[in-house]
């Protein structure tokens, strides 16, 4: 990340350890786990056990685990002062506690591999599409994750009502600026924090050539495996601070 969002992240997480470099947590020791691998690992350097064809989940969990702001939010359990357990479109805190405790076998050091059957139970609960043992869609299972963990912490309980605008013409900075605020009204959390931003959609009129500007929050982009062999794309980032130069 660069000096603003690593900056924006440690004054949001309050993160000790600027290099994002998870200590060991000797407090989870004497953790009761079940079906444990072989002792005495490396912290986070933990496999998981597949429970029939579930490759497709342990590889998403993987990815979040590998995530150091995430993986730290749960490891000091600040997920438990975030807890939105009234929010109708969460899962009433059973996903963020049940990822929580899962995070924390695989970063106690102790074992080389887990078994995520509570978790997977709790998903199934949730989401009946991934309650066998069948192979699914590793990206449909981390949408539905992220999805889950971001209502279960929404910061936000009560969620206003937002009356969108036109662009009209107004600078890019601006319109993304007042969309990004609209979307923090309604979304707030560490998911929010970490994965969330704004795609730039522009519409030409082929009638009138008006140019409309919208700018949408996503989560993850999903993109078309290309047919040929080789495709060369050009990707610019462009930060909401001014004074940050765009990234190729």
């Amino acid at each position: 990340a660069g000096d603003c969002t690593r900056s924006l992240l440690k004054n949001r997480l309050g993160v000790k350890n600027s290099n994002y470099c998870l200590p060991s947590y000797a407090a989870y020791k004497n953790y009761d786990y079940s079906e444990p691998g072989r002792h005495n690992e490396q912290p986070g350097l933990c496999g998981l056990s597949n429970l029939g064809n579930t490759c497709f989940m342990n590889s998403a969990i993987q990815c979040l685990s590998n995530t150091p702001p995430l993986t730290e939010y749960f490891l000091n359990d600040k997920y438990q002062d975030e807890l939105n357990l009234d929010n109708p479109l969460g899962m009433r805190g059973e996903i963020a506690k049940s990822y929580a405790e899962l995070i924390k076998q695989m970063w106690s050091g102790k074992y080389s591999y887990v078994t995520p059957r509570a978790f997977k139970t709790q998903v199934g609960r949730f989401a009946p599409q991934f309650s066998g043992y069948q192979q699914q869609d590793c990206q449909e299972l981390l949408a539905f994750l992220l999805d889950g963990l971001h209502e279960d912490l929404n910061r936000i309980r009560k969620k206003p009502y937002i009356q969108l605008k036109d662009a009209e013409g107004r600078p890019d900075e601006v319109v993304a600026e007042e969309a990004w605020e609209n979307h923090i009204k309604r979304n707030d959390s560490i998911i929010v924090d970490i994965f969330h931003g704004l795609f730039k959609s522009t519409l030409v009129c082929p009638e009138c050539s008006k140019i409309s500007v919208t700018f949408d929050p996503f989560c993850y982009l999903t993109l078309p495996l290309p047919m040929k062999k080789e495709r060369t794309l050009e990707v610019y980032l462009v930060r909401l601070d001014p004074l940050s130069k765009p990234m190729q």
